[in-house]
């Protein structure tokens, strides 16, 4: 049987790296357009003559490197394999690489299709998690801002911001520690404690009382003290668990009372 030229078998074997990474990439233009940049500048500066006909094989090679740039080693397997399956059907009756593009192309197939479903599962809970999030907290704020934010809420009587910073869990949490029935009620009752609005706000924490990890952060507002003559001019404040929103703003996620 006549099998085809290298030559031939080497470029169908580009194009169809392409065809198959191309998907995998997220039909993303910019590689292809540079490989037919590439391609042109061969023609333009004459090279082409030096390549011997293999200019086209450069160019798409080029794709093709930039096409695994954005692609990741399942797919990249996954398109060796069909090449090599390719290679064995236009040579049959080499069946031996036949069998190994099958067996490549079955092999990384699967794995990325695994792959793929397990990144998908992922975001979709990460999704989840954030719309949850957003759900029962409705402010992120740095944690430096935790406790002088409720300190000035709650000198102005202001229970609407103190809920919305603690958000659902962190103020039931917060209400049942207090003694009241809910958040809103907890805040009256303790604005109506602070007999130093202006001095309470002027809360001053030590810096380890804010701990902070890759993915939450701990403010412990048992360490601020509000006294005037020995005397205390509010409530002292609980611990405050958080988890990190985004950047450097966090949400509320737990409440705790000082012991």
């Amino acid at each position: 049987m006549r099998r085809w030229p290298v030559r031939a078998v080497a470029g169908l074997i580009i194009l169809g790296a392409i065809g198959l990474l191309w998907p995998f990439a997220e039909w993303n233009w910019w590689p292809v357009a540079a490989g037919l940049g590439v391609l042109a500048a061969l023609y333009l500066l004459r090279l082409d003559v030096l390549l011997r006909g293999w200019a086209p094989h450069l160019a798409g090679l080029v794709t093709v490197a930039l096409l695994l740039t954005r692609t990741g080693p399942w797919a990249w397997g996954f398109a060796a394999g069909l090449a090599v399956l390719a290679v064995g059907l236009v040579r049959l009756p080499a069946w031996r690489v036949l069998a190994v593009g099958v067996v490549l192309s079955v092999g990384f197939g699967l794995g990325y299709g695994i792959s793929q479903y397990r990144t998908d599962a992922q975001r979709a809970a990460e999704r989840s998690r954030a719309n949850a999030e957003l759900t029962a907290n409705v402010v992120a704020t740095s944690a430096e801002l935790v406790l002088p934010s409720i300190t000035n809420s709650l000198a102005a009587g202001d229970a609407r911001t103190v809920c919305a910073l603690l958000g659902v869990p962190a103020g039931q949490q917060f209400a049942t520690a207090v003694g009241a029935p809910n958040c809103q009620l907890a805040v009256t009752w303790l604005a109506a404690q602070i007999t130093n609005p202006t001095g309470y706000r002027a809360v001053n924490l030590p810096p380890n009382a804010i701990v902070k990890t890759p993915d939450s952060a701990t403010v412990d507002g048992c360490q601020a003290r509000w006294t005037k003559n020995g005397v205390p001019i509010g409530p002292r404040l609980g611990r405050f668990e958080l988890r990190r929103f985004q950047a450097d703003r966090f949400l509320i996620v737990g409440y705790s009372a000082c012991r």
